[in-house]
């Protein structure tokens, strides 16, 4: 990355590896005794300026009819046209270093990776993903959506990991070894 770009995928996933079910259904999150003050999700949420998601996590969000994210800008990668949602700061990025260059025009220093695998994985590729924040379940979905669509999460070049347990799930922080970083 040109300048110190900080880009943390944040996701819930299953202790096998899941992000959702095969339809990318997530209900399997609601059914677990997890206080969301726990997650640490506010706190996080208020330390990015700025949010990045795949066209099918963008598609799930829209299907709720509200746009949960403020004004923050946020790219969907997709090559499709979109229909936004009020309060939507929305952008169109064909690519990881589209996203990349246009936050970093704007001084943006921490994007949210909203979802899903495959966009992760493309970022991967790209050297362009600096953390992991997962918060892992204590479910075995056993099927479904990964993670990451051509990585397994102990095959990826670690800086630092640190696991804290949480009440009900364990919350594992991943500074990543990036090829684009300053």
């Amino acid at each position: 990355m040109k300048g110190n770009m900080r880009i943390t995928y944040y996701a819930a996933s299953s202790i096998d590896g899941f992000i959702a079910r095969e339809n990318g259904d997530v209900s399997w999150l609601d059914e677990l005794a997890i206080d969301m003050a726990d997650t640490g999700y506010d706190e996080f949420f208020a330390g990015i300026d700025g949010l990045v998601m795949g066209r099918s996590t963008y598609d799930f969000v829209f299907s709720y009819g509200s746009w949960p994210y403020s004004d923050r800008p946020t790219w969907v990668c997709t090559s499709r046209g979109l229909e936004s949602l009020e309060g939507a700061n929305l952008r169109v990025a064909r690519s990881p270093d589209d996203v990349v260059e246009e936050a970093e025009s704007m001084e943006l220093n921490h994007l949210w990776m909203v979802g899903g695998g495959k966009l992760a994985s493309s970022f991967l590729a790209e050297g362009l993903l600096s953390h992991l924040s997962i918060s892992e379940m204590p479910v075995r979905l056993e099927a479904g959506i990964p993670l990451f669509a051509d990585e397994k999460l102990e095959d990826l070049s670690v800086e630092k990991t640190e696991i804290f347990p949480k009440k009900g799930f364990r919350q594992i922080e991943i500074a990543l070894r990036t090829s684009k970083r300053a």
